[in-house]
């Protein structure tokens, strides 16, 4: 865990009750090293971490998707030995195998022939780009960035046929599976839950309305529904299990309270789809609706504000003619026809067209992206349907309605429109735009001390 004090560690594994282990990389298909490194390697230094205390419990925080494929009504329960597919799964043996490929693939990338194809394609790249091939610092730097490049496509690849193969969707959810493994294995069953939320948004109430430190989860999605991009594929009636990142907190919480005292359940799913569900159809009306609020009285132009505001997103499927790819083909037909048109057209008209490739370039590079988000969020919006049983935090006694977590209290219309998309257009849509959101400043200012620091005089502790 980093700590090198050998006083301070003895300390801490003296008096710790609860750790927390919350630390993940989140991103759905990163590079396998990292993913291994930080989701699984992670997991079980805290575990031992915990198992070296005298008294400490783990709270270890995962995902509602580690179940992977398996559809329906997914109970909150666990089976480190089994794959969503249900055949046998050791974590030992896989974590063996997972450090075999990968040495194999950095072996492969670190061979003479992998160098000759990164030499050749630099040379490749900058030839075609007008540069000058003789530069031999300039061909070596290339080269390097291509064989970077190159090996971290290897990674990926091999992560997601691993995932793929015990029927997980990606490789997050297939890390953060054996990080749970890991964990049961460490450690006796009263000294462990699992808490899996599902998909965490905005905050409801606390610390305010509409809170989001990053452009996560559905961000992305919720931003294209407001260009002019409105059709997204998905399926009509698939669950979309939200649940706001204050309810999140209230529950670990909850769990972590109830696990200290030695009343805890194995498993905690953090979700609404199974007690106030939400569909992928009703949620993207929502956008649409707090999109075209919001255009209506503060649209950037005219057509924003008469157009786009009456514009309604729709959820079509996957072979609409709408779909992406459609779209793609016409932005392009258009973008040659821009750039080539007809001989006899006057020079200034042709000018003119020319000037407006700006413009479908940049539509094609927005395409790109809406194209990258649609593959990666397909597994969840319309090929399973996955609907979380959120029982077991309910079935511990809240006195304190601040920790109440029951997502039956949760008004989706008024969250979608009033709460969640205000609170992304604030934090987080600035940051697809390569702009700089507005910093957050808290109404009474604070500083961390260490617990042996004296306060200064008249100091107020927040």
């Amino acid at each position: 865990m980093g700590v090198e004090d050998p006083a301070v560690l003895a300390r801490l594994r003296r008096d710790i009750d609860l750790v927390i282990n919350c630390a993940g990389l989140v991103d759905f298909d990163p590079d396998l090293r990292d993913a291994m490194t930080t989701n699984v390697e992670g997991a079980r230094n805290a575990a031992n971490f915990v198992a070296a205390c005298d008294k400490a419990v783990l709270l270890h925080i995962s995902t509602c998707y580690v179940t992977g494929k398996k559809n329906g009504l997914i109970p909150e329960d666990i089976r480190p030995d089994l794959s969503p597919a249900g055949d046998p799964f050791d974590v030992e043996v896989e974590c063996a195998e997972v450090q075999a490929s990968i040495d194999a693939i950095l072996a492969e990338h670190e061979s003479p022939e992998m160098d000759k194809r990164a030499h050749d394609d630099a040379v490749k790249q900058i030839r075609d780009k007008g540069g000058d091939e003789s530069n031999a610092m300039l061909v070596r730097n290339t080269a390097r960035r291509i064989k970077r490049n190159l090996l971290k496509d290897a990674m990926v690849a091999e992560g997601q046929r691993r995932a793929g193969r015990w029927g997980f969707t990606n490789i997050y959810t297939y890390t953060k599976n054996m990080a749970e493994a890991w964990i049961a294995r460490r450690l006796d069953p009263g000294r462990w839950s699992m808490f899996r939320p599902a998909i965490v948004e905005s905050a409801m109430s606390y610390p305010f309305p509409g809170w989001n430190q990053g452009f996560n989860t559905c961000g992305p999605l919720s931003y294209a529904l407001g260009s002019w991009f409105r059709h997204l594929p998905c399926k009509r009636g698939n669950p979309f299990d939200i649940i706001p990142v204050d309810y999140v907190c209230r529950g670990m919480t909850v769990a972590g309270a109830a696990l200290m005292r030695g009343e805890h359940a194995p498993v905690y799913q953090c979700g609404s789809s199974d007690l106030n569900l939400l569909t992928i159809d009703r949620a993207v009306e929502l956008v649409a609706l707090a999109h075209r609020k919001h255009l209506r009285t503060r649209g950037d132009t005219t057509l924003d504000r008469v157009v786009k505001s009456r514009w309604d997103a729709i959820a079509v499927t996957p072979d609409h003619p709408m779909r992406i790819e459609n779209v793609r083909k016409m932005t392009e037909s258009v973008d040659e026809w821009l750039r080539d048109p007809p001989k006899g057209w006057p020079e200034f008209i042709r000018r003119r067209l020319g000037d407006l490739v700006e413009h479908t370039e940049e539509a094609l590079e927005a395409i790109d992206k809406i194209e990258r988000m649609c593959e990666l969020y397909l597994p969840f919006i319309h090929d399973n349907y996955f609907a979380f049983v959120t029982r077991n935090l309910l079935r511990h006694p809240v006195v304190e309605p601040e920790w109440d977590c029951d997502p039956r209290s949760i008004d989706w219309r008024h969250y979608w429109i009033d709460v969640h998309i205000p609170g992304l257009r604030k934090w987080c849509f600035p940051l697809f735009e390569n702009k700089t959101p507005e910093s957050y400043a808290p109404r009474h200012p604070f500083r961390l001390r260490s617990p042996e620091a004296a306060p200064a005089p008249h100091a107020e502790v927040v």
